[in-house]
Parts: structure tokens; C-alpha cells; sequence
């Protein structure tokens, strides 16, 4: 069988900025990623790199400098024949100790002796975001480590790989519901949920908002960004209990003004800001109306 020729675009991009690029760089034809801690790998087959789509990542690299100036970018091209990709991604991802409590590793690698005390996340990431090599995850994480109260129904909307919503079963919730409107999202949540053995505590749906299950969460997770949060602040706080913790991770944390200016005629209350560089989780209670 004849091997493909791919273009290959190697980006020189921060491994904390790197995950804000692949969704949109999946949209426009790239099909594989690898990822290190400077460098951004990602693949184009060369029957498909034409004019439109060099000009949609010139933009889409374009609008990234305006977003995030401080933030160097460079990109170099190349010609190269097919290869494993999926053996030299394998390769790439480890295992990632998040916490003092919780590890997170990739189905082809085994549990080390020294994590057999540890809350072990088994996490085949694909093509989704939530890898716990990401600022905002890690941070997210830390937060449901410290505000879930075990029996508790959680929420994780914008799942991604379902990993924070894995977590909080395996951190004491009685069960969990993931919601992402991406479905190769929805498939890669329900593959992981299978590997970790807990079809029976988290469910996945697809979907937005209008996903959600009309019943009221103990505690919510949103590991989104800024507009999708802002968007949908209301509708996840009503489906909050009262006295109950929404975490809203995802945020850089030049973006928290703006959102506590949005609380200010929300029924919530700030009570812990977590940060990492420059990302930043906030942890919220749902007060009762007055």
C-alpha cells in the first residue's frame, strides 16, 4: 500500500496555550497532533493543503498573537511521508500526578507500585481536551478535590475526555453526568468511562445546555472558557442547589474581573479563587434568593 504524504505544521507554541489551538485547527483539516512542552506537531494530508486552507491558518494564528500578545508563536512546514502516528503520540503522553490524591495515565501504561494508594485515572485523551497536562484541568481537579462531598450528583459541562467527571465518582460522588456538544468528544468520554470501569456512576450526553438533565447537581463543573461560561453562567446555576459549589475552570485569569462583574446580580457567592501561571479555577456558592 502506498504511504500518504502529510504536511506537517510544527508550531512553536507553550504546551499551556497549545490545547486552545487543536479544536479550531481540527476544524479546518488538520487530522493528527503530537505535543511536547514547546512544540505543537499537527498534520495536514498534502492533497488537501491548498490556498484555503493556509489562509484559514494564517488567520487562526493571527487572531492567537491578538488574543494572546505576550505569547511568541512561530511555524515551520515540512513535506513527510506517513508514519505511526498513534505510536509516536503514545509515546509522547505519560502519566501526569495532578495531586497528592489523584494520577492520570493513558491505558498503555502500567499502574506504578508507587500509585496504589492513589485515585488512578485512566484517560485515552484522542482528540479531546482534558489530559490533566493542561492548566486548567490540573486546577479544576484540585478544586473538585477539595469541595466534593462524597454521595454527591455532579455536572461536568464541557466534558471533554469525561475526566473530571470520572474524577468525581472516583472521589466519592454517588454519579455524574457529562455533557459536550462535540461528539467525537461524546465518544472519546464514553471510551474513557468504559476503561475506568464506570458505566454504572457517569453518563454521557450529548449536547448543550439544553442537554442538561432538568433534576438539581450537588456540585457543577465547567472547564470551558470565558463566552461559553459567561453564556450559560445562568442556566448552570439553576440547576445548582442551593448552598451547593459551581467550579468554573478554563479562565484565564486576566478574565476574572470580567466575570465577577457578571455575578454581580447573580445569586452566587466567590469563595476560592485557585491559580496556575496564567490560568486561573474559580469556586462558587449558590445562595439562596432573597
Amino acid at each position: 500500500m502506498k504511504r500518504r504524504t502529510w504536511i506537517q505544521a510544527r508550531l512553536f507554541i507553550p504546551a499551556s496555550h497549545q490545547d486552545l489551538l487543536i479544536g479550531q485547527l481540527a476544524s479546518i483539516g488538520f487530522e493528527g497532533f503530537l505535543q511536547e512542552e514547546q512544540v505543537l506537531d499537527c498534520f495536514v494530508p498534502k492533497h488537501l493543503w491548498n490556498g484555503e486552507i493556509k489562509k484559514q491558518l494564517n488567520d487562526l494564528l493571527l487572531r492567537f498573537r491578538r488574543e494572546f500578545p505576550i505569547v511568541r508563536t512561530k511555524v515551520h512546514l515540512r513535506v513527510m511521508k506517513e508514519q505511526n502516528w498513534n505510536a509516536a503520540w503514545e509515546k509522547s503522553v505519560g502519566v501526569v500526578e495532578v495531586t497528592d490524591r489523584i494520577i492520570i495515565k493513558p491505558s498503555w501504561t502500567k499502574q506504578r507500585k508507587k500509585d496504589r494508594k492513589k485515585i488512578v485515572l485512566t484517560i485515552d485523551p484522542k482528540m479531546s481536551f482534558g489530559t490533566g497536562h493542561h492548566e486548567s484541568t490540573r486546577l479544576a481537579l484540585l478544586a473538585l478535590q477539595d469541595h466534593l462531598h462524597p454521595g454527591s450528583r455532579v455536572l461536568d459541562f464541557g466534558c471533554g475526555t469525561g475526566i473530571l467527571a470520572l474524577a468525581a465518582v472516583k472521589l466519592g460522588a454517588s454519579a455524574a453526568v457529562g455533557v459536550d456538544n462535540d461528539s467525537w468528544a461524546v465518544q472519546n468520554a464514553r471510551e474513557n468511562v468504559r476503561l475506568n470501569h464506570a458505566t454504572k456512576q457517569v453518563k454521557i450526553v450529548e449536547g448543550g445546555v439544553s442537554a442538561i438533565p432538568p433534576r438539581s447537581f450537588d456540585l457543577i463543573i465547567a472547564n470551558i472558557d470565558l463566552p461559553t461560561i459567561s453564556a450559560h453562567l445562568t442556566r448552570l446555576l439553576t440547576s445548582l442547589r442551593f448552598d451547593r459549589k459551581l467550579i468554573l475552570s478554563g479562565l484565564l485569569t486576566a478574565d476574572l474581573s470580567t466575570l465577577m462583574d457578571q455575578l454581580t446580580h447573580k445569586n452566587a457567592l466567590p469563595v476560592e479563587v485557585l491559580t496556575e501561571n496564567e490560568w486561573s479555577a474559580l469556586v462558587l456558592t449558590k445562595l439562596r434568593a432573597r
